[in-house]
């Protein structure tokens, strides 16, 4: 028995020794490569930004006891510049937020009247527009890098406006009205925590009393509507 069992036992060792032999002469089986992860920006978070462009609009001087109107003139136009501040909130794709900003401006127009009378002797209608805040809320879809939006909200702004010299016959006020502004914007992801933007917003103080002729104090209402297209660039304080 001796011999057949050390006949088995060194064939054994010799197979085995062969297929670790055959084993060590294969191939070695090259890594895998992962696909690198895309990492998608995120809008949420705290940003503080500059805002700048051109605004154009209209006004209207009406008398608000007898219903004479100056007609309306759409002359005002200006350059925009200022601040924004704001909040995101983002859930998936969905980014929603609010946002304030506060624009100076000279949007002024000194103009005559359609023929009523109202701005005799004339050109005496003057309207000034010297700064333009907003707070909005903001619904915007996200995909890649880029955020486009809907935005509205409460405007808010310094209406200067007088009329028909001589100055002894009126007063030159100067208010701040509060109106509403309806407004898109699509906006992009440049380096992490920097952003840049284009919006449109209309602005709508109304026609509100503004001045008062004298010495009968009768209001006189003053319109004010403008379109606003400007560029801005956020930093947000979060990342990507």
């Amino acid at each position: 028995m001796q011999g057949p069992v050390r006949t088995f036992i060194i064939a054994a060792a010799s197979l085995g020794l062969a297929a670790v032999a055959s084993a060590a002469d294969l191939p070695a089986k090259a890594p895998v490569a992962k696909a690198p992860v895309a990492v998608t920006p995120t809008w949420a978070g705290f940003y503080l930004g500059i805002a700048g462009g051109y605004g154009w609009g209209s006004t209207r001087h009406t008398n608000g006891t007898n219903g004479i109107s100056s007609g309306t003139n759409s002359d005002l136009k200006s350059g925009v510049f200022g601040g924004t501040y704001g909040y995101n909130w983002q859930w998936g794709a969905v980014v929603a937020g609010l946002e304030g900003d506060l624009s100076w401006m000279h949007m002024s127009t000194n103009f005559a009247d359609n023929g009523s009378g109202y701005c005799t002797p004339g050109p005496s209608c003057i309207t000034k527009v010297n700064w333009l805040g907003t707070d909005r809320a903001r619904l915007g879809y996200a995909w890649d890098r880029y955020l486009a939006y809907v935005t509205g909200g409460v405007a808010y702004g310094s209406v200067e406006a007088t009329c028909c010299a001589p100055a002894t016959t009126i007063s030159d006020e100067t208010k701040t009205r509060v109106g509403f502004t309806v407004g898109a914007g699509l906006e992009a992801m440049l380096v992490s925590n920097l952003s840049a933007k284009i919006e449109y917003l209309y602005v709508d103080l109304g026609d509100q009393t503004n001045y008062h002729f004298i010495p009968t104090n009768n209001p006189q209402t003053v319109l004010f509507r403008s379109s606003i297209v400007r560029g801005g660039l956020n930093y947000r304080f979060g990342g990507l």
